[in-house]
């Protein structure tokens, strides 16, 4: 498969550049990202991008936010997406960056009432084409370098047939008298404020609504203790102390002393979580 590497800021500079420069520009955009699977907290991976000719990888840990922050913002460039509102809520949460010019179609599958509405089977169902299965990729560690042909491959896959799949897409919705609603709906999906509440991190967590007002408290205490040092030895959070152990230890049914902590953790680093966890209401009783 063909296509090309970039990973320095010169190089994103001079294809935006380059972008920028024709005139109705589009292009086909999709990222991976790390979701506190592998490393703790939420981190951009990759950017693969499909122009109609050329299929470019970008490698963002390799290029500086304010680079990037102009190649997702620049609004002279169309960029066809499928089903945005989770990237764009990690770009504006970890980089304060907020897409613009999207054609989401996302939508448009929605209000064509497809039963699946994945991306993959959307294609599938359009334009005859099996890909590999998300699921085998669901889990993948997008912060591995380097990157294997298959996990390539599907990273492509995701924006090869975005050009194809809007031409269908929006051929029905004409047909069916429904291209305005969903010029509408696009326009709702970028006008979308993704900024994230601060309290949206307690307030997800399953169990954390059965609380009492105390407990909820407490709750939150030790989830930001453990949210400190999940970040100081770089594992995801619930690796370091499970979701199960904070609500017991909320509601008093257990104590600190009797969680049981990854054998990969030091004992010092242990034993200096335990003293900040104890040191927050009920935990320490």
């Amino acid at each position: 498969m063909d296509y090309t590497w970039i990973k320095k800021k010169r190089e994103l500079a001079a294809y935006l550049f380059s972008l920028e420069e024709q005139k109705n520009c589009i292009i086909a955009l999709d990222i991976e990202a790390e979701l506190n699977l592998h490393a703790y907290g939420e981190k951009l991976c990759l950017v693969q991008i499909f122009d109609g000719t050329n299929k470019v990888l970008i490698d963002p840990l390799e290029i500086d936010n304010h680079t990037l922050k102009a190649f997702f913002e620049s609004r002279s460039i169309l960029k066809i997406v499928y089903d945005t509102s989770s990237d764009s809520s990690l770009l504006k949460n970890t980089y304060n960056i907020e897409m613009k010019s999207l054609l989401d179609l996302r939508p448009a599958v929605e209000l064509l009432d497809y039963v699946k509405k994945d991306l993959h089977s959307v294609i599938a169902a359009e334009l005859g084409v099996a890909l590999t299965s998300k699921l085998k990729f669901q889990r993948h560690n997008w912060t591995v370098r380097p990157f294997d042909k298959e996990a390539i491959e599907y990273a492509l896959n995701d924006v090869t047939y975005l050009f194809k799949l809007k031409d269908a897409l929006l051929s029905k919705l004409y047909a069916r008298n429904l291209l305005d609603v969903f010029i509408l709906k696009n326009l709702q999906v970028q006008n979308k404020d993704y900024a994230r509440n601060p309290a949206d991190r307690y307030l997800r967590m399953k169990g954390y609504h059965a609380l009492t007002g105390e407990e909820k408290s407490v709750f939150r205490k030790i989830f930001d203790v453990r949210e400190k040092y999940a970040k100081m030895c770089n594992m995801p959070s619930y690796n370091v102390i499970r979701r199960e152990d904070l609500l017991e230890i909320a509601r008093g049914l257990k104590q600190v002393d009797e969680i049981r902590f990854p054998n990969r953790l030091s004992p010092d680093f242990i034993q200096r979580m335990v003293a900040e966890l104890k040191s927050v209401g009920k935990a320490g009783k």
